[in-house]
């Protein structure tokens, strides 16, 4: 027997939402009268849509995962297990996944995505590869770390964010005399999900690939101002942003001088200065800044973000959950989750890092404010 299906429709001002019932099958007591078919036609490698359409089209969006926490203080003491135990030339990458339960053991963050740290010893160089993944990097205690892309020298300063597009050749070097870390995010479970997933390794012997200096980057140094494209630019290309390197310095610069909205936050879009759009057709990612004590308005989306703490100590709901969050710890907004901000600090700074420009590109984008 099927109950019938109410949906909340939002009413405009002044006016009740009123609940609507769509038509509901006859009570039936008993076996269904087409049970024998349904049955047949399974046994045959049909599928009937008559008593399935609900699950096949769902009413609304329904995350797999709740959202989740992990906290760098408890994250910490394995940056200096892996550091120590895990010689950098045995490994393609000395990197530390957060891995949601939620996924049956799978090696995933929230839908689509993935979140880590990566950790390098002074000197250490981390093998050059490239894959059809998108990724991102963003320093948090990486100063005199770099990340070499395509031919181009980037620097990893304190909240620089620098992007690995699909199949760019990249590595990385830690130049220092301390350790680095950095946090990375990548759509992994994305491009594995459409198995879809093609990987290069490079040679650690290759000495030619760290001569590099920034290279390309210095065309898309000065903001308004960019080379003009020319006519044999592919239209794959253009989606994926020229420019690599974002500089924590001129964020914070923005953030700064960026107007507040009426919930007192500030939102900053990191875009592909050749079209203004996201970074990279499935990354998309964003920098916040929240005014202190203030609740940002709730929202919720059809896209997942994994949010990095920058800077500050603040408190995050998201649907029945509630975190309370300081400096480099990361957590989960999974797509159509109601989320709100607080900064308990003075004004704390999130990187949020989401699959949003995916959902933009399959006209599947949608976000409701409360």
């Amino acid at each position: 027997m099927m109950a019938a299906i109410f949906i909340k429709l939002e009413a405009p001002p002044g006016m009740s939402a009123v609940p609507v019932s769509p038509a509901s099958p006859p009570t039936m007591s008993g076996p269904r009268p087409d049970a024998a078919l349904i049955a047949a036609l399974e046994a045959a490698r049909y599928h009937p849509l008559w008593d399935r359409y609900q699950r096949i089209t769902p009413m609304a969006p329904r995350a797999k995962d709740a959202p989740h926490q992990w906290r760098w203080r408890d994250f910490e003491p394995f940056v200096a297990r892996a550091a120590s135990e895990v010689p950098i030339e045995d490994v393609e990458r000395r990197a530390i996944i957060m891995a949601h339960p939620a996924f049956d053991g799978a090696t995933v963050t929230t839908a689509n995505l993935i979140g880590a740290f990566t950790i390098l010893n002074p000197g250490d160089r981390a093998v050059p590869h490239r894959h059809t993944a998108s990724a991102i990097r963003f320093a948090t205690h990486a100063e005199g770390a770099f990340t070499i892309v395509n031919g181009r020298r980037c620097a990893m300063a304190p909240g620089d964010l620098v992007l690995t597009p699909p199949m760019c050749w990249h590595g990385h070097i830690n130049a220092s005399d301390a350790r680095t870390v950095w946090f990375d995010a990548a759509n992994m479970p994305l491009v594995c999900g459409l198995d879809a997933s093609f990987f290069e390794p490079g040679h650690r012997g290759d000495a030619d690939f760290w001569k590099v200096d920034e290279g390309d980057e210095r065309i898309w140094a000065a903001a308004g101002m960019a080379v003009a494209a020319s006519a044999g630019t592919s239209a794959a290309a253009a989606l994926q942003s020229p420019k690599y390197h974002y500089p924590g310095v001129l964020t914070r610069a923005l953030l700064d001088a960026a107007p507040r909205a009426a919930d007192g936050a500030r939102l900053l879009r990191y875009t592909n200065p050749a079209t203004g759009g996201a970074v990279m057709p499935s990354l998309d990612c964003y920098a916040m800044r929240l005014a202190a004590g203030a609740a940002t308005r709730a929202r919720r989306s059809t896209w997942n973000t994994i949010c990095l703490v920058v800077n500050g100590s603040g408190r995050t709901t998201v649907g029945d959950r509630t975190f309370e969050w300081e400096c480099d710890d990361v957590f989960t907004i999974p797509h159509w989750n109601w989320a709100s901000h607080t900064a308990l600090s003075a004004d704390a700074d999130l990187f949020l890092v989401t699959d949003r420009s995916l959902f933009e590109q399959l006209d599947l984008v949608r976000e409701e404010l409360q």
